[in-house]
This record gives C-alpha cells, structure tokens and sequence, in this order.
C-alpha cells in the first residue's frame, strides 16, 4: 500500500531531523533529497529504510534511533557534508585489510576527528582522501589520540578491490 504524500513528507521529515541530529544542522536535507522513499518496517510500522534512486541510502536502527549508512549513503555524506563528516584517515597499508572487512586498530590511524564519540558513524579515507568504507567508533576521537593498540572502529561496509577510486 503506497503512502499519501503528505505521509511520504513527513516520513522524510522525520529522517531528515535524524540525520540533522545525527550529522549536524541542515545535512538531512541534503543527504536525503526530496525524491528521496522510506521505507515502513511491517512489524514495528516504524520508518525502516531510506531509499535514493532505487538503492538503499540508509538503514534506521532501534532502539537508539539513529542512522546506519550503507556504502552509498556514505559516499553521499562524503559529498554534501564534505569537511563536517566524522572522518578516520588509515595508513596504506591497513586498506587491504579494511576491504577484507576487518576493522583498523589504533596504530593504523593517520588522523582522526577530534569530535568523533563512542558510537558515532565514521567514514574512513585512505591517505590519498579516497573513501574505502563506514562503520561505528569504538572510542572518541580524543581517546584514539593516546592509544597504542585495539579497535578503534568497528567496520560495517567497505569497499572490496575493483570499487576503490583513484
């Protein structure tokens, strides 16, 4: 059963509110476009998943509410929060691994978002700027400033070998 329209709005509404809260004042319209779908969870009849020209942007997640990025929805806060998206930079030589999906320990970070807290969405850059996958902080980006070893977030989505930009 397809929504009204002014039911589709403010389903949008309400996601675009999370994202504002999630990554920062006026994202949310920007993330998600006005074209943008959501998708109701027939269980919980709660918005469950954010559509974006067929493919899926993100993924709300209960009971905290908040937004899980798929690989997609990633690269587009990349683009339309640029410098304002919570960013973990890696050495080169812990990519391989991050594309196999394991997640970076603390001696394999570059640079790290001093803003980033327990929890957060974090996108990781390779050390050319390129995105390489998203995934949620383990520590706070002040904490990852004093550690030797251990995870410091733990990888959702990457992108394997032929999806990697130059």
């Amino acid at each position: 059963m397809a929504a009204s329209r002014s039911s589709a709005d403010h389903l949008l509404r309400i996601v675009r509110d999370i994202a504002d809260y999630q990554f920062g004042r006026g994202v949310g319209e920007r993330l998600f476009p006005d074209d943008c779908r959501v998708e109701i969870s027939k269980r919980t009849k709660r918005p469950k998943y954010v559509f974006f020209r067929g493919e899926i942007l993100a993924t709300i997640r209960y009971p905290d509410n908040l937004l899980a990025l798929t690989l997609a929805g990633a690269k587009r806060l990349l683009e339309v929060a640029g410098d304002s998206a919570l960013k973990v930079i890696v050495k080169k030589k812990a990519v391989e691994k991050i594309k196999r999906g394991m997640s970076p320990l603390a001696r394999d970070v570059i640079y790290y978002d001093e803003r980033i807290r327990p929890g957060d969405e974090v996108l990781l850059l390779d050390e050319d700027g390129n995105f390489i996958a998203v995934g949620r902080a383990v520590v706070s980006g002040s904490t990852i400033k004093g550690l030797e070893r251990g995870v410091v977030v733990k990888i959702r989505k990457s992108l394997k070998e032929n999806q990697i930009q130059t």
